[in-house]
């Protein structure tokens, strides 16, 4: 019985040291398991970008995209209700004042040329007939005056004639009266002849100054007839390039309605698209820099557009230097404008989703650059490339900068190769 009783004690301690050693495994597993990185918490080291805190003058920029626009353009419109004949001219061609874009057609036109010629003619034929006629009538009241002269040549050597007579009794004294009358008669009437033929004169100017005043009413009529038919050979105006022409051959155009648009090629501006969010840094004679693609023209904001479309606001920029050799009207491009400087302060490079004026979690790498922890940041103003952290870091510290919203919860990540 005391054999047994020892057998089964001895089986019962050997129970105990098994599940005690079995516990002391299981709690050092759990231990060590508590310790060690998860797989949720590590990040491939390919998979990252970071970069350094520095510490400096931060230059402010606000980037945009845009075209670059004719400064002078001229927009050529349909004189009259007309139709396109012949277009001459695609857009993009580079043309002079005096290029011919296209041509139109308008019956009612033409034939107010040829209505205003004719009547024309015929008021130089009425002017060269009125002139005759008085030359005519000038011509036949000059005849009469001479008669007249005449008449009172004679009178008057009848009158020195008669004279001694008239004292020796060969000739009576009523004849002799009737003599000196005849005289006087004719002086009297060469006199009126002679104020008729002025006042004749000056009828007949007054008549040639409305012939003539009727044919150059006439005449502007037909320079005004003339330059609307002119207006149908649609020229430039200006030299530089055809921007648009929306019109088709055939077409029926009215009055008043677009034909062509037509800008300058050397004296160009910049047109900006810049967010509403970052308009309150931009600013009237602010530097900006262009940049077309081939090349970078300097320039200052000079006109700022109030009205806000779809969330941008329309910034136009006066060009300053040499435009590059591929500058032309609607050319795309991109612009920086520079705003102002931030003097001695920490910043980095833009993370992923970081925010101006804003608090956000970054991750700071440890010496080893094998772990890292997450680190409350507040960020100030940013840059196209750049952005301020107020608050949570310090020069020579590294950031990782690419996103890392899916540990936001995580307290420090393992970054492994």
């Amino acid at each position: 019985m005391d054999v047994k009783i020892k057998e089964v004690q001895k089986n019962k301690n050997q129970k105990t040291k098994k599940f005690i050693i079995a516990g002391i495994c299981a709690f050092g597993l759990i231990s060590w398991m508590a310790v060690q990185p998860g797989a949720a918490s590590k990040v491939q080291r390919a998979d990252i970008w970071t970069g350094k805190v520095q510490k400096g003058d931060l230059a402010v920029q606000v980037q945009g995209y845009g075209k670059l626009k004719s400064k002078v353009q001229r927009l050529l419109t349909a004189p009259t209700n007309s139709t396109v004949d012949e277009i001459i001219l695609k857009p993009g061609a580079i043309v002079n004042a005096q290029s011919i874009l296209l041509r139109l057609t308008d019956p009612e036109i033409e034939q107010q040329v040829k209505d205003a010629h004719r009547e024309l003619d015929t008021r130089n034929t009425n002017y060269r007939r009125l002139l005759i006629n008085q030359k005519r009538e000038a011509l036949s009241h000059q005849a009469q005056l001479e008669q007249l002269l005449s008449n009172l040549e004679v009178a008057q050597l009848n009158v020195e004639a008669e004279t001694p007579l008239v004292a020796k009794g060969i000739v009576s004294k009523i004849d002799f009266k009737g003599t000196q009358l005849n005289e006087r008669q004719l002086t009297r009437r060469l006199k009126i002849e002679k104020e008729r033929l002025v006042q004749l004169r000056q009828l007949h100017q007054e008549n040639l100054a409305i012939a003539k005043d009727q044919i150059e009413q006439q005449q502007e009529q037909v320079n005004v007839i003339n330059t609307k038919f002119e207006s149908l050979t649609v020229r430039a105006g200006i030299d530089g390039v055809l921007q648009s022409l929306p019109v088709e051959l055939g077409q029926s155009v009215s009055f008043g309605q677009q034909l062509a648009l037509v800008g300058s090629m050397d004296n160009l501006i910049a047109n900006l698209t810049i967010p509403q969010s970052q308009m309150q840094q931009v600013k009237n004679n602010q530097k900006v820099s262009i940049d077309t693609r081939g090349g970078l023209i300097d320039g200052i904001v000079s006109r700022i557009n109030p009205v806000v479309v779809q969330g941008s606001i329309q910034v136009e920029i006066e060009l300053l230097s040499t435009l590059p050799q591929n500058a032309r009207p609607e050319l795309n491009i991109n612009g920086t404008i520079f705003t102002h400087n931030l003097s001695d302060v920490f910043y980095v490079k833009k993370p992923i989703n970081a925010l101006p004026g804003s608090n956000g979690k970054l991750f700071k790498l440890q010496s080893n650059n094998d772990l890292a922890e997450a680190v409350n940041v507040s960020y100030g103003e940013e840059t196209n490339e750049y952005i301020q952290i107020i608050t949570g870091a310090n020069s020579g510290d590294s950031f990782i900068l690419s996103d890392m919203s899916r540990w936001q919860d995580v307290p420090q990540i393992t970054i492994t190769d």
